[in-house]
């Protein structure tokens, strides 16, 4: 808990951009609140709170519960005191919640972990407790750094189960009969939101239990968890990077190659804002910096892209694929994301790219999490075979998996779902998302029969959860409220560009936020639909954007 907080406390930098890494991220649209359902007065004190400790709730079916400890937790600013409980479901699966003493909602929130969690914390939820949720955080059945220090899954079967979907769907089975205990009643409504390794939380809870939560709000979900790290991740890293640690594409190559996709397809949406709204509808292909005629230099006097650097950028752009052609993963980075590459795939410095990192998450993850077998504990991203050990990852990737596109049983019991995705995310691919929602729409039967209970919305220049040139301020868990509570769908989310970058990654804004806080905004439509400038009034103005109708693509 303590390494958490210390990082959250932490000044926006690359370090802290690895959100996925630290904890769910809260992303959030502009409404007014209200309450959609009227707060109770539990007037609950230090006794009642207490003698949560002394309850039993070892017999809760599929998740044995056991509480460690119930205290009271005075105000703090905006965040009103509470009951903090901290729990596990047998053998390992660890539990915290914090439930408000005096005002309750009557809602529960579920928060999502990050990178390979690890902690519990209600640092990411403060925003909602700020608004009387009752709220619940999970560890996904071990501790240990999200960051680093995933040798918690080497043969520990039950471990691994955990973090794929067990731990998610029995930490919040407990916290309901909790929850319940306490108030004396349960929650009207169970909501759940998280972003990275939380987005891929909510995805599983969707498919896999779809009567935990009325409401989902899953963001930049590594839906093929193995996939992301081997497929794109370590991919991507590889061809930046040749295995002596020399560099193919250097950081000057990335902004030259960023400066000429940002003057060929800025202004497709009608202003020249530094974002591309819509990376779909730039065609601008990286030959065109190619050298020509065994020229060092283009005819501006730069430096050109010889044909090594132009296959590099080639294949981060298509993603992996095998010797024989086949496409192995819905992946490969969108033109406009390149700043975004930094320092995953290309450090800006001498350095080499933090994927490469034998200590970071990437090769922790291929050591311990990645194979059945685990490899040596040498083993790192040059170490694996597209070829053979392609088909081996396929033993571990159903623990994780959130890719089924079936999503009738959560629709017949009314639920809602929400998933937005940054199309600059360099950690986890824009374009699995889209493939994913393109074949959920197809197996649902088409547009219709999904749009009323299922959303996609791509955040134009947004990086991984938050960051990159983009208005990544977005109020999600009022309109998840005004959709499950009371039949408004969102036809539109507002997101905003802060005039001032959050202190973590954590981003628990505190809305409505006003316009000092803000220098511009706009609409955000429900995909395939794009936000374009309608051509009158300042451009900063939401209302001067429309509409345009987009199309889905034939899939990957």
């Amino acid at each position: 808990m303590k390494a958490i907080e210390v990082m959250s406390a932490m000044k926006l930098n690359t370090w802290n951009k690895f959100c996925w890494l630290l904890m769910a991220m809260v992303m959030t649209t502009f409404t007014i609140h209200t309450q959609a359902t009227e707060p109770t007065s539990p007037q609950l004190g230090k006794a009642a709170c207490e003698v949560l400790a002394t309850k039993n709730f070892l017999d809760i079916p599929d998740a044995s519960t056991r509480i460690n400890s119930a205290v009271i937790v005075p105000a703090s600013g905006d965040v009103p005191e509470y009951c903090k409980v901290v729990a596990y479901v047998a053998p390992q699966v660890g539990v915290l919640l914090a439930l408000p003493t005096h005002t309750w909602n009557g809602r529960l929130l579920m928060q999502g972990c990050g990178g390979t969690c690890g902690v519990a914390s209600t640092i990411a939820c403060e925003d909602a407790m700020a608004r009387d949720y009752a709220v619940v955080h999970t560890d996904m059945g071990h501790q240990a750094s999200p960051i680093v220090g995933s040798s918690w899954a080497e043969h520990n079967l039950q471990g691994v189960i955990d973090f794929g979907y067990r731990g998610t769907h029995v930490a919040l089975v407990a916290a309901k009969v909790i929850q319940a205990a306490f108030y004396g009643t349960p929650a009207k409504y169970t909501y759940y939101r998280g972003c990275s390794t939380g987005g891929r939380q909510g995805m599983v809870e969707a498919q896999r239990f779809p009567e935990d939560f009325n409401g989902i709000i899953a963001i930049a979900p590594p839906l093929h968890e193995v996939g992301d790290t081997t497929f794109h991740l370590v991919w991507s890293a590889r061809a930046a990077t040749d295995r002596s640690g020399r560099k193919i594409i250097d950081a000057e190559d990335v902004k030259r190659v960023h400066a000429a996709v940002m003057a060929a397809c800025d202004g497709n949406d009608g202003v020249v804002d530094g974002v591309i709204q819509d990376p779909g509808s730039c065609k601008w292909k990286v030959t065109e910096l190619a050298c020509k005629d065994g020229a060092s230099l283009a005819k501006d006097g730069k430096a050109c892209l010889i044909p090594e650097k132009v296959e590099a950028f080639r294949k981060i752009y298509a993603g992996a694929y095998n010797a024989a052609g086949l496409k192995l993963f819905a992946g490969g980075m969108p033109l406009g994301s390149e700043l975004g590459w930094f320092p995953y795939f290309v450090a800006p410095g001498g350095e080499p790219a933090k994927i490469l990192s034998p200590t970071w998450l990437v090769s922790e993850f291929l050591r311990y999490l990645a194979f059945y077998d685990s490899p040596t504990k040498n083993f790192g991203v040059f170490d694996f075979d597209y070829e053979h050990d392609s088909p081996r990852v396929n033993l571990m990737e159903p623990f994780y998996n959130a890719q089924n596109p079936d999503l009738r049983p959560y629709k017949a019991r009314g639920g809602k779902l929400i998933l937005m995705h940054g199309y600059a995310d360099p950690l986890i691919p824009p374009a699995l998302t889209i493939d994913y929602y393109e074949t959920a729409t197809r197996t649902m039967g088409g547009p219709g029969k999904t749009l009323d209970f299922f959303r996609l919305f791509m955040v134009p220049g947004m990086e991984h959860c938050i960051g990159g040139n983009a208005a990544d301020a977005m109020d999600t868990l009022t309109v998840l409220e005004n959709w499950v509570e009371k039949g408004i769908a969102p036809d539109q989310v507002l997101s905003y560009r802060v005039t001032k970058e959050p202190q973590t990654m954590l981003n628990n804004m505190r809305f409505p936020i006003k316009s000092p806080q803000w220098d511009w905004a706009r609409p955000i439509y429900p995909y395939p639909d794009v936000a374009v400038w309608g051509g009158k009034g300042d451009w900063k103005d939401p209302a001067t954007w429309v509409r345009k109708s987009g199309k889905m693509s034939d899939g990957y």
